[in-house]
Parts: structure tokens; C-alpha cells; sequence
């Protein structure tokens, strides 16, 4: 009982910044910075997206295929390249790795002054009143509700880093407040102490944000889709004036989408918000093909794929991991995502498996070896081909790995029903 009652007191990243003085935030500059005319040179974005945790008490429903669902999104309409794009959900989005693509390995070896970096965060957060020191946290994958001193994120160092590791002049962060459902099914508020204080968020020259609610309300899922309405909302909005829609057109047009929709299902307000006080310049418009695109730098910071755990001893998972019985079949359902940039969505009818990747119109099959070891993909749409694919199964025998041979490699972000 004493976990759960901590567990209901998880808030959202989003709400972490209304509970925390302005001046611990973002330290603000003295001076503007005025970009009026500057080109966009290069594009980059990192995406996290948690549904799953290690502690299953704080599983959400749809934060990383918001994420997932974003990514495709950014490089099928934005022009952002698929190298220029992080993905983190679930196993993957532990608190080393987040802090290491954010600020050590990544961002701040990609991002140049005149780029643009989009940072979109989905997953829980700490109320202060959680910690000793009164410090709010952000909850990673693996982090222990009991210790977050220990194993979450401190929201001021996030911040922090934004700030000083991120050199790109043009920042948008996006705040989709995704919580469990404790006070209230289907909310992604579980409780009303308020929201994201976006302007606490956006101080700081270039820098722009966008949150899913204000201080006072929740955040909801939708009831048609399996998406956060906000992300759903926005993802619509962006692509609604076509290729040269103006964020500030977009948001407006968020704005009414979401409340409409949640006044409608819920009979309650959402009122997502824009902050950007200390953006100079035109307009931002996120699908902007940039100016002078460079080579993403090879990067191998991958997590492994993740391995379940049972009551088996330690040898008979050995045994089982990756290795199936002879004229056993491998579970291909669920989701999958591709180091190419774009998210697979898997089914399955015994040997025979199909794919799609409805966002570029392509559809996909394969076939599993006897062995349950390896396939043979093939696929249509935008464009045609074929490979060979080398499967790595866990114990369970589901698939959590596929290495394609034409270098590309998905690696499981959930699964099927």
C-alpha cells in the first residue's frame, strides 16, 4: 500500500516546471537574441516516450506511440532526416541514456547555433513533496519511485542542460503531460495541482514551448485513437496549411482541436499553451527544408534488447534466449522501431507476417525460416525491395530484435495483443 499511495503521487513532467521558481528554470538572458532572416541550416529532434517502467505500478497507456507516432510524423512531413531524430521509449529511456543523448554523446555534438533542435518529452514526473530536499524529479524508465535522488532525473538539471549543452539558437520544446490513471480513468492527470508553467519553461533566448494544458487542468487520452489528444491534435495541426504552416497558425488551431474534443468526451476543459517571450524573429515553421543538412555522426548508443524475466534459474534462461525448439514459431506481433527512422507495426498468421508503415503509404510480408531464426522481407508502396532478416528472440519466444541485411535494424517498442 505504502508504494501505491507514492505511485498516486506522481505527477507529470509538465507539472514539475509549475512548482518550481521561475529563476530555477531556465536562467534567463539579459539580451534577446534576434534570428529575423536567418535560415534554418540543420534540423534535429529527441523524442522520449515512456509507457512501460520497470516498476509496472507506473505503466502508461500511450506516451511512447505518441513519441514513435511523432517521429514519423517529423520525417514524413517536417523534412527532418531520419538520422537527425532520437527515439527513447520504454527499456531504452533509462535515466543514463536520456541524460547522455540530451547532454554528452548527442545534442550537443549534432546542434550548431543556427539549427534547430525540437526536444518532445512524454512520460511522469515527481512532486517535490516526494523527495527529502523538496527536489522534482523526472521519472526514466528505470527509475525507483523510492529513490529518485538515486535513479530520476533532477527537473533542474534537465533544464539545466537544455540551457548550457544545446547550442542551437532555436529550441521548441513540446510537453505533452502524460500521467497514470489514478484520480480518473483515461486522464493523464492524477491529480489537479496544477500544469506546466510554460513561461517558467521558456526563458531564454530562441526558445519556444508548448504544453498540453494549462497550471489548472489534466491532460486526457482520446477516445476515437490510441493517441494522447494533445499529440494527436498536434500532429493534424501542423500538417494542416501544408508545408509552410507557421507554428503560432498551428498552435491556434491545436488550441481549439483540443479543447473541442475534450469538452466533448469529457465535459472538461484542456487548454494547451505557447510560451515565447524571448523568441525574436519570424514565425517558426517546423517543416522548413533545411538550408545546409550535414551528415549525422555514428553514434552507437543503442540499448540491448530488452530480455524478459521469469522464475527460471539462470541457465534455463541461457537456454531460451534467442534460441527456439526446432518448427517453433517466433512472436512477430506488435511494434517495432527501425534505426531508418520510421516505426513498423507487425502481424502475424503462423510463418507469414505483414507489415505496414501507413504513414508512407508502404505495406510489407515475410516469412519465417523453419528454424524460427531468420526471414525473408519484402515490400511496396513508395518504394519496392527485399532483405533478408536475422531474428532475435527472447525467452518468451517473442522477436525483440530483427537485423535486416541492408544494415537496417528494429528493435521492439511494444507488443502485439
Amino acid at each position: 500500500m505504502k508504494k501505491i499511495l507514492k505511485f498516486k503521487c506522481l505527477v507529470s513532467v509538465a507539472l514539475l516546471f509549475a512548482l518550481l521558481p521561475l529563476n530555477c528554470v531556465f536562467a534567463a538572458e539579459e539580451s534577446d537574441l534576434d534570428i529575423s532572416g536567418t535560415p534554418i541550416k540543420d534540423k534535429w529532434a529527441l523524442l522520449v516516450g515512456i509507457s512501460k517502467f520497470q516498476n509496472s505500478s507506473m505503466n502508461l497507456k500511450y506516451a511512447a506511440k505518441d513519441a514513435a507516432d511523432f517521429r514519423d510524423f517529423l520525417v514524413g512531413k517536417c523534412n527532418f532526416a531520419p538520422d537527425h531524430i532520437k527515439l527513447v521509449t520504454d527499456e531504452g529511456a533509462t535515466k543514463d541514456r536520456i541524460l547522455d543523448i540530451l547532454g554528452d554523446s548527442w545534442l550537443p555534438r549534432v546542434a550548431l547555433p543556427e539549427d534547430l533542435v525540437l526536444i518532445f518529452i512524454s512520460s511522469h514526473g515527481s512532486p517535490s513533496s516526494m523527495d527529502v530536499a523538496g527536489v522534482n524529479y523526472l521519472v526514466a524508465h528505470d527509475t525507483n519511485p523510492d529513490k529518485l535522488f538515486t535513479t530520476g532525473i533532477p527537473i533542474q538539471h534537465l533544464a539545466a542542460t537544455i540551457k548550457e549543452r544545446v547550442h542551437s539558437n532555436r529550441v521548441l520544446v513540446i510537453l505533452d503531460a502524460c500521467h497514470s490513471g489514478g484520480a480518473a480513468e483515461a486522464s493523464k492527470g492524477l491529480r489537479r495541482v496544477g500544469n506546466v508553467d510554460a513561461a517558467a519553461v521558456a526563458q531564454g533566448a530562441g526558445s519556444i514551448v508548448i504544453c498540453s494544458s494549462s497550471k489548472s487542468e489534466s491532460s486526457w487520452e482520446a477516445k476515437n485513437k490510441p493517441n494522447g489528444v494533445f499529440t494527436s491534435a498536434l500532429m493534424e495541426s501542423l500538417k494542416a496549411g501544408g508545408s509552410t504552416t507557421k507554428l503560432r497558425d498551428a498552435f491556434n488551431l491545436l488550441k481549439d482541436k483540443v479543447q473541442q474534443q475534450v469538452v466533448s468526451e469529457r465535459g472538461v476543459t484542456q487548454t494547451p499553451v505557447l510560451e515565447a517571450t524571448r523568441w525574436k524573429g519570424e514565425d517558426l515553421i517546423l517543416a522548413a527544408v533545411p538550408t545546409a543538412p550535414r551528415p549525422a555522426p555514428k553514434i552507437d548508443d543503442e540499448p540491448a534488447a530488452p530480455v524478459r524475466t521469469s522464475s527460471s534459474s539462470s541457465s534455463e534462461k541461457t537456454q531460451a534466449v534467442g534460441k527456439m525448439s526446432q518448427g517453433a514459431i517466433p512472436d512477430m506481433a506488435g511494434d517495432f522501431a527501425g534505426t531508418n527512422g520510421f516505426t513498423y507495426h507487425y502481424w502475424q498468421k503462423g510463418r507469414s507476417c505483414g507489415w505496414a508503415m501507413p504513414l508512407l503509404g508502404m505495406t510489407g510480408s515475410g516469412e519465417i525460416s523453419a528454424d524460427g531464426k531468420k526471414m525473408e522481407s519484402k515490400w511496396w508502396g513508395a518504394v519496392s525491395g527485399s532483405c533478408g532478416v536475422d531474428l532475435e528472440v527472447d525467452q518468451d519466444g517473442k522477436v525483440v530484435k530483427m537485423n535486416c541485411d541492408n544494415g537496417t535494424i528494429l528493435t521492439r517498442i511494444n507488443y502485439g495483443n
